[in-house]
Protein backbone atom coordinates (compact mmCIF):
# COMPACT_ATOMS: atom_id res chain seq x y z
CA UNK A 1 0.00 0.00 0.00
CA UNK A 2 1.37 3.45 -0.83
CA UNK A 3 2.23 5.64 2.12
CA UNK A 4 -0.26 8.39 2.75
CA UNK A 5 1.14 11.70 1.62
CA UNK A 6 -1.93 13.87 1.29
CA UNK A 7 -2.14 14.92 4.91
CA UNK A 8 0.18 17.62 6.15
CA UNK A 9 1.08 17.23 9.83
CA UNK A 10 -0.08 19.96 12.16
CA UNK A 11 2.72 22.07 13.61
CA UNK A 12 2.79 25.77 14.45
CA UNK A 13 5.11 26.29 11.47
CA UNK A 14 3.17 24.05 9.11
CA UNK A 15 -0.56 24.45 9.88
CA UNK A 16 -2.80 21.57 8.96
CA UNK A 17 -5.33 23.72 7.07
CA UNK A 18 -5.40 27.32 5.95
CA UNK A 19 -9.19 27.63 5.94
CA UNK A 20 -12.02 25.90 7.72
CA UNK A 21 -13.90 23.44 5.47
CA UNK A 22 -17.29 24.73 4.36
CA UNK A 23 -19.22 22.53 6.74
CA UNK A 24 -20.80 22.88 10.12
CA UNK A 25 -19.83 20.03 12.44
CA UNK A 26 -16.33 18.62 12.18
CA UNK A 27 -14.99 15.62 14.11
CA UNK A 28 -11.32 16.03 15.01
CA UNK A 29 -9.29 12.90 15.75
CA UNK A 30 -6.18 12.55 17.89
CA UNK A 31 -4.86 9.03 17.30
CA UNK A 32 -2.42 6.99 19.36
CA UNK A 33 -1.13 5.36 16.20
CA UNK A 34 -0.10 7.78 13.48
CA UNK A 35 -0.13 4.98 10.89
CA UNK A 36 -2.74 2.23 11.31
CA UNK A 37 -5.40 4.32 13.06
CA UNK A 38 -5.02 7.34 10.79
CA UNK A 39 -4.98 5.14 7.69
CA UNK A 40 -8.19 3.50 8.88
CA UNK A 41 -10.07 6.75 9.42
CA UNK A 42 -8.67 8.11 6.17
CA UNK A 43 -10.22 5.16 4.32
CA UNK A 44 -13.48 5.71 6.25
CA UNK A 45 -13.53 9.30 5.02
CA UNK A 46 -12.92 8.06 1.47
CA UNK A 47 -15.64 5.40 1.67
CA UNK A 48 -18.10 8.00 2.95
CA UNK A 49 -16.72 10.69 0.68
CA UNK A 50 -19.75 12.95 1.09
CA UNK A 51 -18.54 13.80 4.61
CA UNK A 52 -14.78 13.64 3.97
CA UNK A 53 -14.26 17.28 4.96
CA UNK A 54 -16.02 16.64 8.26
CA UNK A 55 -13.30 14.26 9.51
CA UNK A 56 -10.01 15.95 10.37
CA UNK A 57 -6.79 14.63 11.89
CA UNK A 58 -4.79 16.32 14.59
CA UNK A 59 -1.46 14.81 13.59
CA UNK A 60 1.88 16.04 14.81
CA UNK A 61 4.06 13.00 14.18
CA UNK A 62 3.53 12.03 10.53
CA UNK A 63 6.82 13.42 9.25
CA UNK A 64 8.66 11.52 11.96
CA UNK A 65 6.82 8.28 11.24
CA UNK A 66 7.79 8.31 7.58
CA UNK A 67 11.41 9.24 8.23
CA UNK A 68 13.79 6.27 8.27
CA UNK A 69 14.63 5.44 11.92
CA UNK A 70 18.36 6.06 11.46
CA UNK A 71 17.62 9.48 9.94
CA UNK A 72 15.25 10.75 12.66
CA UNK A 73 16.24 13.76 14.70
CA UNK A 74 16.09 13.75 18.50
CA UNK A 75 13.00 15.94 18.26
CA UNK A 76 11.29 13.42 15.97
CA UNK A 77 12.15 10.55 18.33
CA UNK A 78 10.74 12.54 21.23
CA UNK A 79 7.59 13.30 19.26
CA UNK A 80 7.04 9.63 18.42
CA UNK A 81 7.38 8.68 22.09
CA UNK A 82 4.48 10.95 23.04
CA UNK A 83 1.55 8.71 22.26
CA UNK A 84 0.15 7.99 25.71
CA UNK A 85 -3.45 9.11 26.33
CA UNK A 86 -2.39 12.26 28.15
CA UNK A 87 -0.37 13.31 25.09
CA UNK A 88 -3.39 12.78 22.84
CA UNK A 89 -5.40 15.12 25.05
CA UNK A 90 -2.58 17.66 25.13
CA UNK A 91 -2.41 17.47 21.34
CA UNK A 92 -6.09 18.47 21.12
CA UNK A 93 -5.58 21.36 23.54
CA UNK A 94 -2.56 22.59 21.58
CA UNK A 95 -4.41 22.33 18.29
CA UNK A 96 -7.43 24.25 19.60
CA UNK A 97 -5.28 27.01 21.04
CA UNK A 98 -3.14 27.53 17.95
CA UNK A 99 -5.78 26.96 15.28
CA UNK A 100 -8.74 28.81 16.76
CA UNK A 101 -8.33 31.71 14.34
CA UNK A 102 -8.82 29.29 11.44
CA UNK A 103 -11.46 26.93 12.82
CA UNK A 104 -13.34 29.45 15.02
CA UNK A 105 -14.29 26.79 17.53
CA UNK A 106 -16.55 29.04 19.62
CA UNK A 107 -18.77 29.56 16.59
CA UNK A 108 -19.08 25.80 16.09
CA UNK A 109 -19.96 24.23 19.46
CA UNK A 110 -21.16 21.14 17.61
CA UNK A 111 -17.56 20.19 16.75
CA UNK A 112 -16.31 17.03 18.46
CA UNK A 113 -12.82 16.05 19.57
CA UNK A 114 -11.88 12.41 20.10
CA UNK A 115 -8.83 10.51 21.24
CA UNK A 116 -8.36 7.00 19.81
CA UNK A 117 -6.29 4.85 22.12
CA UNK A 118 -5.56 1.28 23.23
CA UNK A 119 -5.62 -0.16 26.72
CA UNK A 120 -2.41 -2.22 26.31
CA UNK A 121 -0.11 -1.25 29.23
CA UNK A 122 -2.03 1.90 30.16
CA UNK A 123 -3.80 0.25 33.08
CA UNK A 124 -0.63 -1.03 34.72
CA UNK A 125 0.82 0.24 37.99
CA UNK A 126 4.28 0.58 36.47
CA UNK A 127 5.75 4.00 37.21
CA UNK A 128 6.02 6.04 34.02
CA UNK A 129 6.70 9.45 35.60
CA UNK A 130 9.26 8.94 38.41
CA UNK A 131 9.45 12.63 39.20
CA UNK A 132 5.76 12.77 40.12
CA UNK A 133 5.49 9.09 41.09
CA UNK A 134 2.73 8.48 38.54
CA UNK A 135 1.95 5.14 36.98
CA UNK A 136 0.50 4.38 33.56
CA UNK A 137 -2.83 3.88 35.31
CA UNK A 138 -2.62 7.26 37.07
CA UNK A 139 -1.99 9.01 33.75
CA UNK A 140 -4.82 7.07 32.11
CA UNK A 141 -7.31 8.07 34.79
CA UNK A 142 -6.23 11.71 34.56
CA UNK A 143 -6.53 11.70 30.76
CA UNK A 144 -10.02 10.20 30.84
CA UNK A 145 -11.08 12.65 33.56
CA UNK A 146 -9.82 15.53 31.42
CA UNK A 147 -11.76 14.21 28.42
CA UNK A 148 -14.91 14.07 30.51
CA UNK A 149 -14.32 17.55 31.89
CA UNK A 150 -13.69 19.10 28.46
CA UNK A 151 -16.28 17.10 26.56
CA UNK A 152 -13.79 15.15 24.46
CA UNK A 153 -14.77 11.70 23.26
CA UNK A 154 -12.56 8.67 23.78
CA UNK A 155 -12.61 5.52 21.67
CA UNK A 156 -10.86 2.72 23.54
CA UNK A 157 -9.85 -0.72 22.27
CA UNK A 158 -9.11 -3.46 24.79
CA UNK A 159 -6.43 -4.59 24.25
CA UNK A 160 -5.49 -3.17 20.81
CA UNK A 161 -6.91 -1.27 17.82
CA UNK A 162 -6.35 -4.39 15.71
CA UNK A 163 -9.39 -6.00 17.35
CA UNK A 164 -11.52 -3.28 15.78
CA UNK A 165 -10.06 -4.16 12.39
CA UNK A 166 -10.71 -7.85 13.06
CA UNK A 167 -14.40 -7.17 13.71
CA UNK A 168 -14.80 -6.02 10.11
CA UNK A 169 -13.96 -9.52 8.92
CA UNK A 170 -14.63 -12.12 11.60
CA UNK A 171 -16.36 -12.84 14.89
CA UNK A 172 -13.88 -12.62 17.78
CA UNK A 173 -13.05 -16.05 19.16
CA UNK A 174 -12.76 -17.05 22.80
CA UNK A 175 -9.01 -17.15 22.29
CA UNK A 176 -9.11 -13.56 21.02
CA UNK A 177 -11.10 -12.46 24.05
CA UNK A 178 -8.52 -14.00 26.36
CA UNK A 179 -6.04 -11.24 25.49
CA UNK A 180 -8.20 -8.48 26.99
CA UNK A 181 -6.74 -6.55 29.90
CA UNK A 182 -8.89 -7.12 32.98
CA UNK A 183 -8.70 -7.39 36.75
CA UNK A 184 -7.53 -10.98 36.33
CA UNK A 185 -5.36 -10.62 33.22
CA UNK A 186 -2.54 -8.14 32.78
CA UNK A 187 -1.37 -6.66 29.50
CA UNK A 188 0.80 -8.92 27.38
CA UNK A 189 2.60 -7.93 24.22
CA UNK A 190 1.50 -10.16 21.35
CA UNK A 191 1.35 -10.43 17.58
CA UNK A 192 -1.80 -12.56 17.86
CA UNK A 193 -4.18 -10.09 16.22
CA UNK A 194 -1.87 -9.26 13.33
CA UNK A 195 -1.59 -12.99 12.74
CA UNK A 196 -5.38 -13.35 12.92
CA UNK A 197 -5.79 -10.70 10.24
CA UNK A 198 -3.23 -12.47 8.06
CA UNK A 199 -4.89 -15.86 8.58
CA UNK A 200 -8.24 -14.57 7.29
CA UNK A 201 -6.66 -12.91 4.26
CA UNK A 202 -6.57 -9.25 5.30
CA UNK A 203 -2.99 -8.75 6.53
CA UNK A 204 -1.44 -5.47 7.59
CA UNK A 205 1.46 -4.60 5.31
CA UNK A 206 4.71 -4.27 7.26
CA UNK A 207 2.64 -4.97 10.41
CA UNK A 208 0.85 -1.62 10.36
CA UNK A 209 -0.38 -0.48 6.93
CA UNK A 210 -4.01 -1.08 5.95
CA UNK A 211 -5.06 -2.22 2.48
CA UNK A 212 -8.16 -0.12 1.65
CA UNK A 213 -9.49 -2.82 -0.68
CA UNK A 214 -10.21 -4.99 2.37
CA UNK A 215 -12.79 -2.52 3.71
CA UNK A 216 -16.16 -1.24 2.51
CA UNK A 217 -19.46 0.08 3.85
CA UNK A 218 -20.87 -3.34 4.66
CA UNK A 219 -17.75 -4.40 6.56
CA UNK A 220 -17.79 -1.18 8.57
CA UNK A 221 -21.44 -1.76 9.44
CA UNK A 222 -20.61 -5.31 10.51
CA UNK A 223 -17.79 -4.09 12.76
CA UNK A 224 -20.17 -1.62 14.40
CA UNK A 225 -22.69 -4.40 14.96
CA UNK A 226 -20.15 -6.80 16.47
CA UNK A 227 -18.59 -4.16 18.72
CA UNK A 228 -22.00 -3.02 19.91
CA UNK A 229 -22.87 -6.60 20.94
CA UNK A 230 -19.60 -6.96 22.84
CA UNK A 231 -20.11 -3.70 24.74
CA UNK A 232 -22.36 -5.03 27.49
CA UNK A 233 -22.57 -2.01 29.79
CA UNK A 234 -23.06 1.04 27.60
CA UNK A 235 -22.38 3.38 30.53
CA UNK A 236 -18.85 1.97 30.89
CA UNK A 237 -16.72 3.63 28.22
CA UNK A 238 -13.49 1.87 29.30
CA UNK A 239 -14.62 -1.77 29.58
CA UNK A 240 -12.35 -4.19 31.40
CA UNK A 241 -13.06 -6.94 28.90
CA UNK A 242 -12.55 -7.58 25.18
CA UNK A 243 -14.19 -4.66 23.42
CA UNK A 244 -13.70 -1.60 21.26
CA UNK A 245 -15.72 1.57 21.70
CA UNK A 246 -14.45 2.82 18.34
CA UNK A 247 -17.93 1.86 17.13
CA UNK A 248 -19.34 4.81 19.12
CA UNK A 249 -17.11 7.16 17.12
CA UNK A 250 -18.18 5.48 13.87
CA UNK A 251 -21.81 6.00 14.85
CA UNK A 252 -21.05 9.70 15.36
CA UNK A 253 -19.47 9.82 11.91
CA UNK A 254 -22.46 8.03 10.37
CA UNK A 255 -24.83 10.55 11.92
CA UNK A 256 -23.28 13.21 9.69
CA UNK A 257 -24.22 11.33 6.51
CA UNK A 258 -27.07 12.83 4.46
CA UNK A 259 -29.15 9.67 4.98
CA UNK A 260 -28.28 8.50 8.49
CA UNK A 261 -30.94 5.79 8.53
CA UNK A 262 -28.96 3.81 6.00
CA UNK A 263 -25.84 3.50 8.13
CA UNK A 264 -26.42 4.18 11.81
CA UNK A 265 -25.62 1.51 14.35
CA UNK A 266 -29.21 0.94 15.49
CA UNK A 267 -30.42 0.24 11.97
CA UNK A 268 -28.15 -2.70 11.32
CA UNK A 269 -28.75 -4.84 14.37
Amino acid sequence: MPILKSRVPFTPQNPYRVVRPKTNKIIFLSCEGSVTEEEYFDLVSNIFSEIKSKIQFISVAEDAVFTAPKCRTKEQEKMLSKVRPKHLVERIDQFKAIKDDIYQFEKYPEDEFWIITDVDQNWSNEIIDPQNQKSYKDEWNEAIATCQEKGYGYAVSNPFFEIWLLMHHDEPSEEDKGFAVSDSHSYEKTSHFRERLSDIGVPLKDKKHINPSHYNKEKIKMAIHRADKLHIDKTDLCPRYFSSTVYLLLNKIMEMLPDTNQYNGTAIK
